[in-house]
C-alpha cells in the first residue's frame, strides 16, 4: 500500500474524505462531492481532501512504438528518450473524459480543502498523520493555495 492508500485510509478513521481523481476541475469536483460516506456517516466539508482530473491527468503523447512495431498499441507515450508502455487497466478513466494516473502511479498532486478558517485549523491538525503515512506536505500554510503532497 502506497502512502496515498494509507493517509486515505488513516485519514479516514479520523473522519476526513480523501478522493483521488473527482470530476474535472476544482469547481466540479466541489460540486461532485458526496454528502455521505459508504457507512451512512455524513461527510464533513471542512474535512475533506482531494484532488481532480485535471491534477491527475495524463497527456499522451503517442509516438510509433518499437514493441507493436508501428501497429499503433493503445497506450504508448514518450517519457525523455525512453518509450513507455502502459497497459488500460493501470489507469482511472472514471471520469468521462479524462486519462488519469492512479495513485499507485503517481507520486505526488495537488490537492484541494476547504481553506476557511476552520478548514486550514483541520487540515494543519492532519499534516503529522500525512507525514506518518510516509508522504510530505508542501504547502504555505495559507486558505488561499492548494497543497503539494507526495508520496513513495
Amino acid at each position: 500500500m502506497n502512502g496515498f492508500r494509507k493517509l486515505q485510509q488513516r485519514l479516514r478513521e479520523e473522519g476526513w474524505y480523501v478522493g483521488w481523481n473527482l470530476p474535472c476541475c476544482q469547481s466540479c469536483a466541489w460540486d461532485e462531492l458526496p454528502d455521505m460516506f459508504e457507512d451512512g456517516a455524513d461527510i464533513d466539508s471542512s474535512k475533506v481532501l482531494f484532488n481532480h482530473s485535471q491534477d491527475c491527468e495524463i497527456e499522451f503523447e503517442f509516438v510509433d512504438c518499437d514493441k507493436c512495431e508501428g501497429t499503433g498499441c493503445d497506450f504508448c507515450e514518450w517519457v525523455g528518450a525512453n518509450k513507455v508502455i502502459y497497459s488500460e487497466d493501470e489507469f482511472d478513466i472514471s471520469v468521462s473524459g479524462f486519462v488519469c494516473f492512479t495513485p499507485e502511479h503517481q507520486s505526488e498532486s495537488t490537492f484541494c480543502f476547504d481553506g476557511s478558517k476552520q478548514g486550514v485549523k483541520n487540515f494543519k491538525a492532519i499534516i503529522p498523520i500525512i507525514e506518518e503515512c510516509g508522504c510530505k506536505v508542501h504547502w504555505n500554510g495559507k486558505g488561499n493555495s492548494r497543497p503539494d503532497i507526495s508520496w513513495h
